[in-house]
């Protein structure tokens, strides 16, 4: 409890500092918009219009009403096209020409896909004027937007450059947020990949990863520098469109994840509807019926009432559970609402070109919102799994040897009477530790668990890299090899080895007894476990009573004064 409530405490003081930060990018986005003087570029003064014949000088930035709905031309004399230099206004809301004399250097054209009043109005219109003769004048011509209000940006001069740099950093903000929706973006994927490996996977990471790659997709194919690099491409437009399109399906598929939100089935119409919105589109775009930025409102209106379905419906599902997930959830939409809904009425209502920033801080907020609570449930829920973890491998660990203990045995006996078939054969070898009594009653307890890890330790060095080995009693031991390569007599030497190694040094020697027995007989059957189990049990038995005649043997040998033979097992 102490950790949740320490938790939304910093992910506000979080929100409050990306606020802040929003806001002053915004602000030295807004500055960027209208340099005074930007680095290597001049501002062209010198601009004036006629009126009635008579000259009319301005200055720019400035705003100029005409009557009678002509077009707006403005002239410069005192332009110098000795040297090659690039121009660069926005102007493309009314449709503008950049002439030189008789030379149209430059000419907004939308026809292969139209744009809005919004859309154009964050355009650059940028022109190369070659060298040439003095005497030109320079020509910009506005078309007349219907009203006869025209709001004019500065017009600057610099090399080509120098232009690219400052339209550039007027887009800065916009690819500072496309950077950190990307790496975010890369995060989640990762975190989503990493929980599929661990077997504990959460889609939503997945979901949040495509929502932010679109989101990226989008802000950069909109933003005024790309549109300004690829020559205005239509394809770059098209794939902005759909971008936006689609921009809420991973979202709402974040939702249908979350929690018991799946049970809603108007969720999945909400679905529906945004990929019959795509196609309808598409379609209504193809047959030339209508273009894409006529049916944007729809997408717009589709966007709206989908955030708002969802937060009813996450009101609702956290007044049933209170569950804190479904609270900072409908926390981040309410957050993504506002940022859209004060975006949609800055592209509506005041037709202000810069919508996309406040919906790009929305969605940042939104996302770490999100991201915040996926990894602390990410967090809890690994620390849930290490500890059901570490309980399951005690539960099926040895204390005393580390070796798995007969649950595990017994619970690998089960998985093989589904899963032997995937082994050509199986081999299983019992062992039994021999005079453990005799060492516990002569020499205590201590010195037997001595004993016991000892087998325990040759066992493994014999058997592991070829199987799993197991205690499966007090002085009982097992090993299950699959596919084994050699025979039961060389599992024998193997295991003779090791002990033969560790007598070298021991303070009381060791005697393991071992018989093994294969799954598969000599024509392929498999035998059912009671008997497999059984045949390596009486080959071990009958491994003890040969062991017994031998040391028999060796200590009538000794008696008479006779070397004896090596300990064996």
């Amino acid at each position: 409890m102490t950790d949740k409530r320490r938790l939304f405490p910093s992910i506000e003081k979080a929100l409050i500092f990306i606020v802040l930060a929003a806001v002053f990018l915004s602000s030295g986005t807004s500055r960027l918009q209208r340099p005074s003087a930007p680095g290597g570029v001049e501002q062209l003064d010198g601009w004036y219009y006629l009126q009635d014949g008579q000259r009319v000088d301005v200055d720019l930035p400035c705003s100029i009403t005409l009557d009678g709905g002509a077009d707006l031309v403005l002239y410069n004399d005192s332009f110098s096209s000795v040297h090659a230099s690039t121009l660069t206004t926005r102007g493309a809301v009314y449709r503008l020409q950049i002439l030189l004399g008789d030379q149209v250097l430059y000419a907004y054209e939308d026809s292969d896909f139209p744009r809005n009043e919004q859309m154009r109005s964050k355009l650059y219109c940028t022109a190369s004027i070659l060298g040439g003769p003095e005497d030109q004048p320079l020509a910009l011509v506005y078309q007349n937007p219907g009203d006869g209000h025209f709001h004019l940006s500065a017009v600057y001069l610099g090399s080509s450059s120098a232009v690219f740099r400052w339209q550039a950093s007027s887009d800065i903000f916009t690819f500072v947020m496309v950077f950190t929706m990307l790496l975010m973006g890369i995060i989640a994927l990762g975190i989503h990949i990493y929980l599929s490996v661990i077997h504990m996977p959460d889609p939503r990471f997945a979901n949040v990863a495509c929502f932010l790659f679109i989101c990226a997709t989008w802000c950069t194919l909109d933003s005024s520098l790309i549109q300004q690099l690829t020559n205005m491409s239509p394809s770059v437009c098209y794939i902005s469109f759909y971008a936006f399109m689609t921009l809420a399906i991973p979202m709402i598929h974040f939702v249908r994840n979350t929690g018991e939100m799946g049970r809603f089935r108007s969720l999945n119409v909400c679905l529906l509807l945004f990929y019959l919105n795509v196609v309808v589109q598409t379609l209504l775009d193809y047959f030339g019926v209508c273009s894409f930025i006529d049916t944007l409102l729809i997408t717009h209106l589709l966007l709206a009432a989908g955030i708002g379905l969802i937060t009813v419906l996450m009101l609702k599902e956290y007044a049933r559970t209170h569950h804190r997930e479904i609270k900072v959830t409908l926390i981040a939409f309410a957050i993504l609402a506002t940022g859209g809904l004060l975006a949609i009425l800055l592209y509506w209502l005041l037709e202000i070109p810069y919508y996309g920033a406040i919906f790009e801080i929305g969605i940042l907020i939104y996302i770490i919102c999100l991201l915040s609570s996926l990894v602390t449930t990410m967090a809890a829920n690994l620390r849930f799994k290490a500890e059901a973890i570490i309980y399951q491998r005690l539960s099926q660990e040895d204390r005393l040897t580390g070796l798995a203990n007969r649950r595990g045995f017994e619970k690998y006996l089960t998985t093989l009477e589904t899963g032997s078939d995937s082994y050509n054969n199986i081999a299983l070898i019992f062992m039994d530790l021999n005079g453990l009594k005799y060492v516990n009653d002569q020499f205590g307890h201590n010195v037997g668990d001595e004993l016991i890890i000892a087998a325990a330790r040759c066992i493994e060095t014999a058997f592991s890299e070829m199987g799993t080995c197991y205690r499966i009693g007090g002085d009982e031991f097992a090993a299950i090899l699959p596919d084994p390569v050699g025979s039961a007599e060389d599992w024998r030497k193997r295991l003779e080895d090791a002990i033969r190694l560790y007598n070298q040094d021991a303070r009381h020697r060791l005697s393991i007894a071992c018989g093994a027995s294969l799954l598969r007989d000599e024509a392929g059957r498999s035998k059912r476990l009671s008997d497999w189990k059984y045949e390596a049990d009486q080959a071990m038995y009958a491994c003890k009573r040969q062991q017994k005649e031998y040391q028999a043997t060796e200590f009538s040998s000794a008696s008479q004064g006779r070397e004896g033979k090596p300990y064996g097992i």
